[in-house]
């Protein structure tokens, strides 16, 4: 009675295909492409995958797997890094626009502190605002720039104001906190502290070169504060 002819251990290895543990790599960058590591991983990865299974000889498999993965990975990456931009852009630009209404609402003197200003006194802020425009006269609020940004759990930012009326021109800094704003998801600002240059030439204390509030957050500043 004949037997089937029995198969060599080279034949059974050659018959055993397994998926390129890469390939599964690169899957999971591709499923989380939108963060920029994860994109560069999954490019990576299925990039080696795909040559690695080309190169065996038929003993890895997922070629498809893997090259889907890198291209994937690709595109989701191109696509957030533009969205992320934009977005970025357009963050900036809402913050300056907010800088610029809030400190254009503190000049004219309708000051409200609960929509603009965080952890001040309004008592005290209006103070320092009828001080400022007993110093320097009715101002409006010309460019606003971004110039730090610190980003984490509370994250802050400060922008040099341009100041100017007929008569006068000046620069003011400002510190925020940078809040999202649960509606649109962009950054907002509340104010903590505003800093108005003295122009030279301008009456005032000797030696006083900026109207600055909370006056006790810069001790060696002046006091513009009215005394109680």
């Amino acid at each position: 009675m004949g037997r089937l002819p029995l198969k060599s251990p080279a034949s059974s290895d050659q018959s055993r295909v397994v998926l390129d543990p890469l390939a599964l790599i690169a899957c999971v960058g591709a499923l989380l492409a939108c963060c920029p590591a994860a994109s560069m991983l999954g490019v990576i990865t299925g990039a080696l995958s795909y040559a690695r299974i080309r190169r065996s000889g038929g003993k890895l498999r997922g070629a498809g797997l893997a090259l889907g993965a890198a291209i994937t990975s690709l595109v989701i990456g191109i696509l957030s890094l533009g969205i992320g931009e934009r977005f970025q852009t357009s963050g900036q630009s809402a913050m300056n626009s907010d800088v610029r209404r809030a400190v254009d609402q503190f000049l004219n003197g309708s000051v409200d502190p609960s929509s603009w200003w965080r952890g001040v006194d309004p008592v005290e802020l209006l103070a320092f605002q009828r001080t400022v425009r007993d110093r320097l006269g009715a101002l409006r609020t010309g460019s606003v720039t971004q110039t730090d940004v610190q980003l984490g759990l509370a994250s802050s930012a400060q922008f040099r104001i341009l100041l100017e009326s007929a008569a006068v021109e000046t620069v003011a800094s400002a510190r925020v906190d940078v809040v999202t704003d649960l509606n649109s998801l962009l950054p907002s600002i509340r104010l903590r502290s505003l800093s108005i240059q003295i122009p030279s030439g301008s009456d005032g204390p000797a030696g006083a070169t900026e109207l600055v509030f909370p006056a006790h957050e810069t001790p060696m500043a002046p006091d513009s504060l009215p005394s109680p």
